[in-house]
């Protein structure tokens, strides 16, 4: 219908414009893996920035690697493709946990192969979390931790139960693809391309 094409075509022209912008040079393609991947890593490490510079309170960033749905390609980076990285409307929340529940979070995480975290290392043995550091101190079972999540996972998704034995949620007014942007707008303020590495946060013994 010729009408209806003439009344969004200014929207469509408008976003198109907006979708094409360059927010980030990237070195490489930047791909998922297991149990650690170049993407995991950004993609950790930006939620955990970003949710830092805004001043919440947490220990350790983690998303699920299902979460992920493309790779990044060398060179330009437009805004749509992280839409199409990160096409879901999820907002972060933090959980507070016992540190005999954050060990069946890593544990979690080590039966699944490996996800996206940012703030911990530790190695997987028989499909649980042995070596385990948190912001490079040595993990206290005695100690409480808090997790930052998305909402979809702290609801129980993608076989997050754990995450329903918080002691306590926050839920917090702050998107995880308007962190993506924020990470990616800071280091171009920086003059820095993306160029994330595996860097040993999850190891395979």
């Amino acid at each position: 219908d010729s009408a209806i094409l003439a009344y969004y075509r200014p929207y469509k022209l408008k976003l198109d414009s907006i979708m094409n912008d360059v927010v980030a040079v990237s070195e490489k393609e930047i791909s998922k893996g297991s149990p650690e991947g170049p993407l995991n890593n950004f993609f950790a490490d930006a939620m955990y920035e970003s949710a830092k510079d805004q001043g919440y309170n947490f220990d350790v960033a983690y998303t699920n690697l299902g979460g992920l749905r493309i790779s990044l390609p060398k060179g330009k980076i437009y805004r749509y493709k992280i839409f199409e990285l990160m096409p879901f409307e999820n907002a972060f929340v933090t959980v507070k946990f016992t540190g005999v529940e954050m060990q069946k979070f890593f544990d979690f995480i080590a039966e699944g192969g490996g996800d996206p975290i940012s703030g911990a290392r530790f190695t997987i043995q028989n499909k649980k979390a042995v070596d385990i550091t948190i912001n490079n101190e040595p993990f206290d079972v005695s100690k409480n931790y808090t997790v930052l999540t998305s909402d979809y996972m702290a609801n129980g998704g993608d076989g997050g139960a754990v995450f329903t034995k918080g002691i306590e949620r926050k839920d917090l007014n702050y998107k995880l693809r308007d962190a993506i942007f924020q990470y990616l707008e800071k280091l171009n303020k920086a003059g820095k391309t993306l160029n994330p590495i595996n860097d040993g946060r999850i190891k395979i013994k």
